[in-house]
């Protein structure tokens, strides 16, 4: 034993090193799949932010200033050409990244332009406000509920593609495993040739 374990000892240091090796290796890729899961975390957060502030302008152009009307002008076209850049950016990532993520974003991005944009041009059509009782818009005039089956899906489709895909396993139902057919019992041997079948009340052959 001790002339085995002077044998070996050569190729303790290479194996320890090794084993070490391997174990920084697997917490690397671990650390490494977690920064790209927050990045993208971050990122499609942010995609749907700007969809909420390109919505918000509707509001925004409905409570300018109705004592500098030009200033209020270009400030708000400035900040919805922003939004406007951030919103096609973050289309164009989402669909590259997570095509199934940018199919729900696209959907979201089309529905927010349309009920929002009308909305915007609606406030630009109206007069500013003049007083503070008219800072409040009611849904009659502000009305963004028809993108509330668009977020969801968005959040859904985000949720989905951001789960782990061990834990996606896990939380699918079970499929049963269909049971074996039971054979039919075996059926009784013939009796030998010559002999007759026992009778009810005595052996075969005997008298009554």
């Amino acid at each position: 034993m001790p002339d085995a374990i002077k044998a070996f000892g050569p190729y303790a240091a290479v194996l320890a090193a090794l084993v070490t090796g391997l174990i920084l290796g697997v917490q690397a890729r671990i650390s490494r799949r977690a920064q790209l899961r927050e990045r993208k975390q971050e990122l499609l957060a942010s995609a749907y932010e700007v969809s909420i502030q390109y919505a918000e302008m509707a509001y925004a152009v409905r409570r300018r200033r109705a004592d500098t009307a030009a200033e209020e002008r270009v400030r708000l076209s400035e900040q919805l050409r922003e939004i406007q850049a951030r919103l096609t950016w973050h289309e164009a990532w989402v669909r590259f990244e997570a095509p199934e993520v940018g199919a729900a974003y696209d959907e979201l991005v089309s529905r927010t332009r349309t009920v929002a944009g009308q909305s915007m041009k609606d406030a630009w059509l109206s007069p500013p406000v003049a007083d503070d009782t008219a800072m409040v818009i009611p849904t009659s005039v502000v009305d963004l509920r028809a993108l509330a089956d668009v977020r969801e899906r968005y959040m859904a489709a985000v949720e989905a593609h951001l789960r782990p895909q061990g834990r996606a396993r896990r939380l699918l139902p079970r499929v049963p495993r269909p049971r074996r057919a039971m054979s039919p019992p075996p059926m009784p041997a013939p009796p030998a040739v010559g002999t007759a079948p026992d009778a009810p009340g005595g052996s075969a052959g005997g008298s009554p």
